[in-house]
């Protein structure tokens, strides 16, 4: 697998097949809307309007389903979140996550807006091993750590991966916590922005023929 070949792949066939595997079919004109949001150059503002708008909509779902609610979203450096590196690293993980959860899922939804790609499901199924499921995927999937799969319970409360005996996550680059490398601006934009470039090419380079 050579890294132009990568790079070539159509974001717009990515974005079609996600929406597939979510809604089984897609009409043009709302697959049109979400090539538009994926385009669309965002600024810094937009982001913390669409976190106060998913955080409403999480927990009005949980109060309507009355379960767990899990979203994952791609931790990508920067203002602009949309690009084939996070909509591609989105591809992988939602479909991943959708077989995970295949059987209990009661809802589900992908978007893509100034936070990145965001997949939403409501899932019946114990908390506790909804959470151990998303640990391991982050732990041991080659793309899991560029993703955040958070989980809320009933109660809208997010659980903490302490609680499951699991530190803090670790940072790309160096072997400190990722929080703090944040903090103390430890790397630069494009050193992270790179590495999680190369590791996801070396993930094609290693599972697609």
């Amino acid at each position: 697998m050579k890294k132009n070949y990568i790079q070539s792949i159509d974001e717009n066939n990515i974005i079609k097949d996600i929406l597939e595997n979510i809604n089984s079919s897609i009409d043009i004109e709302e697959f049109n809307r979400y090539v538009h949001k994926y385009r669309k150059k965002y600024m810094p503002e937009d982001i913390l309007i669409e976190r106060e708008k998913r955080v409403f909509r999480q927990e009005e779902l949980i109060e309507k389903y009355h379960s767990c609610l899990i979203c994952m979203r791609i931790n990508y450096p920067g203002i602009i979140k949309n690009n084939y590196i996070s909509i591609g690293i989105a591809g992988v993980l939602c479909n991943v996550i959708i077989n995970v959860f295949n059987n209990k899922i009661l809802y589900r939804n992908f978007d893509i807006n100034a936070e990145g790609p965001i997949l939403t499901i409501v899932v019946d199924e114990l908390e506790d091993s909804i959470k151990r499921k998303a640990i391991n995927i982050e732990e041991n999937h080659h793309l899991g750590r560029f993703v955040d799969i958070d989980v809320y319970n009933e109660n809208k409360q997010g659980l903490s991966r302490k609680d499951f005996g699991m530190g803090s996550r670790k940072c790309y680059i160096c072997d400190n916590y990722a929080q703090i490398c944040v903090r103390n601006r430890s790397h630069s934009e494009n050193e992270v922005k790179k590495f999680i470039k190369d590791k996801y090419e070396e993930y094609f380079e290693t599972n697609v023929i």
